[in-house]
């Protein structure tokens, strides 16, 4: 019971500092100390920790298939460890640039940037109750036996989270990748 009101308010914070930082009171660039040169480099970064959260989180989960628990229990924790410093870095990136714009051809953002774009953030948005609950969880279990749905969440946050991930990879190429991009 107390790991599900833990998730609940450590979700409604980070919700809530998205949503401040997404319909910030001034607009782009309302958080100073974060110079523009040094967040440019922040969406590459990002990208970075988004590919290598996703191949943590299969290691992971080939790990657990194989009943090695404890590589699961790393592999899960440096994924966590990694996913929160992506939110750091978003909001951080957000704060001092804006969201960025799609500049490539209509038909591509209307029929596959649009669509992953909205795939990805209703994901990411369910994935983080789901993942921080887990990794509570799951560290209860290896501090100390017990039950909890570790598992059953677990099976709903990894194919969440890693389609979340990936479809951020899709749409960080896509702004990359389109003209004017």
């Amino acid at each position: 019971m107390r790991f599900g009101l833990i998730t609940a308010f450590v979700t409604l914070v980070a919700y809530a500092v998205l949503g401040f930082v997404l319909i910030p009171p001034e607009g782009a660039g309302w958080l100073a100390f974060v110079p523009e040169e040094a967040a440019l480099y922040f969406p590459h970064i990002i990208a970075a920790i988004n590919l290598i959260t996703v191949v943590l989180l299969q290691l992971g989960y080939r790990s657990i298939r194989r009943r090695r628990i404890h590589s699961h229990a790393i592999y899960m924790g440096a994924s966590f460890i990694l996913i929160t410093v992506f939110l750091v870095l978003y909001v951080l990136k957000i704060a001092a640039l804006g969201p960025e714009v799609y500049k490539g051809p209509e038909v591509l953002r209307n029929f596959v940037y649009l669509p992953s774009l909205a795939v990805h953030l209703a994901l990411s948005i369910a994935s983080v109750p789901l993942v921080f609950y887990n990794a509570l969880t799951g560290y209860q279990l290896r501090a100390r036996a017990g039950l909890s749905y570790h598992r059953r969440v677990g099976k709903l946050a990894y194919p969440a989270w890693t389609v979340s991930l990936a479809l951020g990879l899709l749409v960080y190429a896509m702004l990359r990748l389109a003209p004017g991009g």
